[in-house]
């Protein structure tokens, strides 16, 4: 029998036993799943099967097979490719997203593409004279979790990456914001962001920075209150400090006439969260996303996350803001301190040098005020220092600066200010000062008032110590003249210096005429010793000056009643006097004996020398500063 014969013969039987061939398509036209069977001859033969029967034990739910013709249509579909959009009956899958993979299989290639949860493998017929492709689809859901986790993961570890970028490079409060709200954003796609901060003055959330928000929105939310209800979902959401979160702005009564209308994207779904460090609420993150946004709802998580590390990022701030604030302000008054006002003095000196213009400056020093703390008491002391800080500030332009120079002397330093300028916002503040109501706890009404002094850079002084020196001057003259008024210092600081020392005159006058007497005869026996202590402590000429004026009215003070002495410390110069008089009886070895002025500890070791030659200081010796008692030891042994 001839291999032909043999062949047609089995074909003739597999058709009598109702299996098909391949070549059984061009009689009945049906297409079926074709398998090649080996003959022992080398060739093949094409079995046409009715399902495809290499994969009849798999799940059909899980895989499936298509036969697609040489225009894309399909012949015949099994299993899960009965499902699958792609193979839909009637279109050509060469029109469908999969249509690159099948171009290639036409050209005799093989490949795998995965798309939408599924993946294809698909290889052309080679054993058809026509050129159709078979097409494995498998379900693979499982992977399209894997993917979406993975993209989620992905998403989220950049988002989170850039943010914590810019959140280190902002350490203050406004920047952060507004670098935070532009970066969430811009990160995550979103239509629109809107960051709230807690102001503690007031208790209310304050806009610090949006993003996508028109000017109509802003102005709206620009100021958040909880005592009154929620009138919107930040509002709520500070209230009861749990997170807020719609699908879509247009379904929630809170949103419909707010989020859903002042964005400039058309807004979707909406995620607010508090930001709350220790159960102290810090601001509110709003999150609004895009209409066409199919990742917002499963970046809830990385909401979540952004608001943790925004928070921490505010407290962060909040804590370095207030660091700072400790470290450049008075905490009395709330004016700048004795540091900042130096720095910004310096600062601006610069600029007026660059630019040519000039700058003033503000000294004044509230009156009478050592006699108002002993007879209203601190507390009362600080109270006015606060109102007079409160005073000056009301009448500061923006880029004004009010420090607090020590005790109840303060400094205005005023850029771009000429003689006219600094004289006129001198007497604004006198004036605002002097209109200050006091009540005294008794209540009695004080008044309070202050003087001033002027100067101007550069016709005054070149550099920030000529300047300041010049305003004190010219605030000396004002407190000369009769007090609670402006003085300008006019001309160049060389032509005019502020008294040094304490005139012997002066104290002779303030004296009952016994006690000048005892007074010079005091000073006469101590001369020698005050000389030698001046020399080996090297004082300067303005403290030896004091130190005699101390000598000459320190018994006479001590003895006083408390009437006699509020009266001369309201005489000029005797503010020079009154803290080594009132401090000098102190014992150096009580704890922090240092603090004592020196003039003091000097007067206290030069009145016990005069009283009985100085044997209480060898009978007492802690009591006395030892160094200065160890020099007059040595100019005795001398002498």
């Amino acid at each position: 029998m001839s291999e032909y014969t043999s062949y047609a013969n089995l074909v003739a039987l597999l058709r009598e036993l109702g299996v098909r061939t391949l070549e059984d398509r061009t009689i009945d036209g049906k297409v079926g799943f074709p398998v090649a069977v080996p003959l022992a001859d080398g060739g093949s033969l094409v079995l046409d099967m009715p399902f495809p029967a290499f994969l009849a034990a798999l799940n059909p739910e899980a895989l499936g097979v298509a036969i697609l013709d040489p225009l894309g249509y399909v012949r015949t579909s099994w299993g899960l490719a009965r499902r699958v959009p792609a193979f839909k009956p009637g279109q050509s899958v060469l029109e469908s997203p999969i249509a690159g993979l099948m171009e290639g299989s036409y050209q005799g290639g093989q490949g795998a593409l995965y798309l939408d949860g599924y993946r294809y493998f698909s290889a052309g017929l080679s054993s058809t004279e026509l050129t159709d492709v078979f097409v494995l689809v498998v379900n693979a859901q499982e992977e399209r979790q894997v993917r979406k986790q993975a993209s989620k993961s992905w998403r989220m570890a950049n988002a989170l990456k850039r943010l914590g970028k810019t959140l280190t490079m902002n350490q203050t409060m406004a920047p952060l914001c507004v670098a935070a709200a532009h970066e969430i954003a811009s990160t995550a796609e979103l239509a629109s962001v809107l960051l709230w901060t807690h102001n503690p003055d007031d208790g209310t959330l304050e806009l610090a920075a949006s993003v996508g928000a028109n000017r109509l929105g802003t102005n709206a939310l620009n100021r958040l209150s909880t005592l009154n209800g929620a009138g919107c979902a930040a509002e709520l959401v500070a209230s009861t400090r749990q997170s807020f979160r719609l699908m879509n702005v247009v379904d929630n009564v809170l949103t419909a006439n707010l989020e859903a209308k002042f964005c400039y994207l058309k807004p979707g779904g909406l995620s607010v969260h508090p930001l709350v460090i220790s159960d102290r609420l810090l601001g509110v993150l709003e999150i609004i996303g895009r209409e066409d946004d199919a990742y917002f709802e499963e970046n809830e998580e990385l909401f979540q996350t952004i608001a943790e590390h925004l928070a921490l990022a505010l407290n962060s701030a909040a804590m370095f803001e207030n660091f700072e604030q400790l470290a450049t302000r008075d905490p009395l008054t709330g004016l700048s301190n004795h540091r900042a006002m130096h720095e910004f003095l310096h600062q601006r000196l610069l600029e007026a040098e660059r630019t040519g213009q000039e700058l003033g400056i503000i000294m004044l020093d509230v009156d009478h005020f050592r006699s108002f703390n002993e007879e209203e008491g601190h507390d009362a002391g600080d109270d006015v220092l606060r109102l007079v800080g409160e005073a000056l500030k009301s009448c500061l332009r923006p880029y004004d600066l009010a420090a607090r120079y020590g005790g109840e002397e303060f400094t205005i330093v005023m850029p771009g200010s000429s003689h006219s300028g600094v004289v006129a916002a001198a007497e604004r503040m006198r004036k605002k000062i002097s209109s200050v109501p006091y009540t005294t706890r008794s209540g009695r009404e004080r008044g309070v008032t202050a003087s001033f002094g002027c100067a101007v850079f550069p016709s005054t002084a070149k550099d920030a110590g000529g300047l300041l020196k010049a305003a004190d001057v010219a605030l000396y003259e004002a407190k000369h003249r009769g007090r609670d008024r402006v003085v300008l210092f006019e001309g160049q600081l060389s032509s005019i210096a502020r008294p040094q020392g304490v005139p012997p005159d002066s104290i002779y006058a303030l004296l009952p005429e016994d006690e000048v007497v005892a007074a010079r005869d005091r000073l006469h026996r101590l001369a020698l010793d005050m000389d030698a202590l001046s020399t080996s402590l090297k004082l300067s000429d303005s403290q030896r000056s004091i130190l005699e004026a101390l000598l000459l009215v320190a018994p006479y003070y001590t003895g006083a009643d408390a009437q006699h002495r509020a009266a001369l410390d309201q005489t000029d110069h005797f503010r020079l006097l009154t803290p080594s008089l009132e401090s000098y009886a102190d014992r150096f070895d009580a704890e922090e004996g240092n603090r004592i002025p020196l003039l003091a500890r000097i007067l206290a070791v030069l009145l016990e020398l005069d009283k009985d030659g100085g044997r209480n200081l060898m009978q007492d010796p802690t009591r006395y500063d030892p160094e200065i008692v160890s020099l007059v030891a040595e100019l005795n042994r001398a002498a």
